[in-house]
């Protein structure tokens, strides 16, 4: 009886205040209330102003950089076009002549080529010579081969 009694009595101290009991508000605008209490405005909208500022701080920094880096180009572009200026001019002058001159080299590559041909085709001739020059008394300081001589080239 005597717990009955107690709780008779809780319940009576917590309509008078307008919470249920477990603590809960029963009244609308006191939950409201609670709720901003627990919300503090001035406390959220200091932490949007600090976040937005730290934000717009962190995209000017970005945007410095970006200005630093566009500035490096520019100054890069501007040397790459004074070096190709001071090039330019001379290579227009030299290529004629640098293609004429490797016209040149194939021309001598080519007569090489050709001398070297006219050497291996006379080799018969050349041993035909030694051979000869045996038969008047002449010696040569290596033995004659016999010729080779290809079927097609004769």
């Amino acid at each position: 009886m005597i717990g009955s009694q107690v709780n008779d009595e809780n319940r009576e101290t917590t309509s008078e205040k307008g919470t249920d009991p477990t603590g809960n508000a029963s009244n609308p605008i006191e939950q409201v209330l609670r709720l901003l209490a627990v919300l503090d405005p001035v406390e959220t909208a200091r932490t949007a102003v600090d976040t937005s500022r730290r934000s717009v701080e962190a995209m000017l920094s970005v945007l410095e950089n970006l200005a630093g880096t566009l500035d490096n180009l520019n100054r890069t572009t501007s040397r790459v076009n004074a070096l190709l200026d001071d090039i330019e001019e001379p290579l227009r002058r030299v290529m004629p002549q640098l293609g004429t001159a490797l016209g040149a080299m194939a021309t001598l590559g080519d007569a090489a080529t050709q001398l070297a041909d006219i050497g291996r085709k006379l080799s018969p001739l050349a041993a035909l010579a030694d051979n000869a020059g045996g038969l008047f008394g002449l010696r040569t300081s290596k033995p004659a081969q016999a010729p080779n001589v290809d079927p097609g080239t004769a």
